[in-house]
């Protein structure tokens, strides 16, 4: 799978390819100011949802809406301006970090990966239940996911107080993923499960190996006790 990776990334050096995460995360910032604004409501105006224009809704997409294939990376997930804003830092602080481990080209194919997986999980839904949407929410804990595999004990201030390692953080996002899978909706389920296939063609192989390797030394220490 690494070679695979490896090969797509010589493809796009043909390509000046810019680093993408700080423009995601000004478009995300851009639609919810936008929102914002019109979202307030006199007694000469009425709310205009913008959020409705661009969430991954399959059926509107079938019915020409194509553009919702890409707007709704850029739905905001915070409806307070200081957890948006650090929402957006936090984001652009893992993607930066990202591309400048990775380069922007190896991240593009990350995220794009990541995104394609949760587009067919909206069509799958679509076809399974009749109605199929996404959400962005776990493709963006898939990046932070891929952080933490490459910067386990990184230490982030928990409600600015308490200090946890990015593993333990990953952990939870990865509870977040079960919850998603056992308990939600078809869609739901669909977009958790499209968020981990990045993870698993990126780390799959180091996990895989991680765990023979634990497997390995248990077996010797039972033998060793035995």
């Amino acid at each position: 799978m690494r070679k695979w990776l490896n090969f797509l990334e010589r493809k796009l050096y043909r390509y000046n390819i810019p680093p993408i995460m700080k423009y995601i995360v000004m478009a995300m910032g851009g639609v919810f100011v936008v929102d914002l604004f019109t979202s307030m409501t006199t007694a000469y105006t009425t709310r205009l949802n913008l959020i409705s224009f661009l969430t991954l809704n399959i059926p509107l997409v079938l019915r020409g809406q194509i553009w919702r294939l890409v707007t709704w990376l850029f739905v905001p997930q915070q409806d307070s301006l200081l957890w948006m804003a650090l929402s957006l830092y936090f984001y652009y602080m893992i993607g930066t970090t990202l591309e400048n481990r990775w380069g922007a080209r190896r991240f593009l194919i990350y995220y794009v990966i990541g995104a394609l997986a949760n587009i067919a999980g909206a069509f799958i839904a679509h076809a399974l239940t009749g109605y199929g949407y996404g959400t962005n929410v776990y493709l963006y804990y898939s990046l932070f996911i891929a952080f933490a595999a490459l910067y386990p004990d990184m230490q982030f201030m928990l409600f600015f107080v308490l200090p946890v390692k990015a593993k333990w953080l990953a952990a939870i996002d990865v509870l977040y993923f079960l919850v998603a899978i056992v308990t939600g909706t078809t869609s739901l389920r669909l977009a958790a499960i499209a968020s981990l296939v990045n993870v698993a063609l990126f780390f799959g192989e180091d996990l895989y190996q991680m765990a023979r390797r634990t497997y390995f030394q248990w077996q010797r220490r039972r033998q060793f006790r035995g």
